[in-house]
């Protein structure tokens, strides 16, 4: 018997297989398929069949009540004077800013909301008389609850 790592008899497997680098080969292999695996993802995601008629989402939501009174004050330099808007809505007078004012504080007490901040959210440039008779016409309605914020930007124009 001569050869050196045949198996069984010369006359069943003439030809001498490496059947180590083989191993090697595949066993690369097996780890190569096994990094560039992906699974399939199943969590996050949810099959679910609602109804599109129902829930909460149905219809137009009911009116957005916030939780403060802001009144933005900024200063115009082409007009020389401070512009002030209640929320969304340009006021031009002391009248109409405490019109405005308490409309949405009656909007409160209407819905059961008896706690709720008049915001002053003014730039630096607004001269200080301005900023302090918002105050006082606030004090002299009887809102206790004022509060200073940092700047938000508004456009002047709408």
């Amino acid at each position: 018997m001569g050869g050196g790592g045949n198996i069984g008899e010369e006359s069943d497997n003439p030809v001498e297989i490496n059947v180590t680098a083989m191993v090697d080969v595949i066993f690369c292999l097996c780890i190569f398929f096994m990094c560039s695996f992906h699974f399939k993802q199943l969590e996050g995601r949810i099959d679910a069949w609602l109804p599109q008629d129902k829930g909460p989402n149905h219809g137009t939501p009911p009116v957005v009540i916030l939780e403060e009174i802001r009144v933005f004050m900024r200063w115009d330099a082409a007009a020389g004077k401070t512009l002030r808007k209640v929320t969304g809505t340009a006021v031009s007078s002391d009248e109409q800013l405490m019109e405005e004012i308490r409309a949405r504080k009656a909007h409160y007490v209407q819905v059961g909301k008896s706690v709720f901040p008049v915001i002053i959210d003014s730039t630096p440039d607004v001269p200080w008389q301005d900023v302090i008779r918002v105050l006082d016409l606030c004090k002299k309605d009887n809102l206790s609850s004022i509060e200073f914020a940092e700047p938000m930007q508004f456009n002047v124009n709408r």
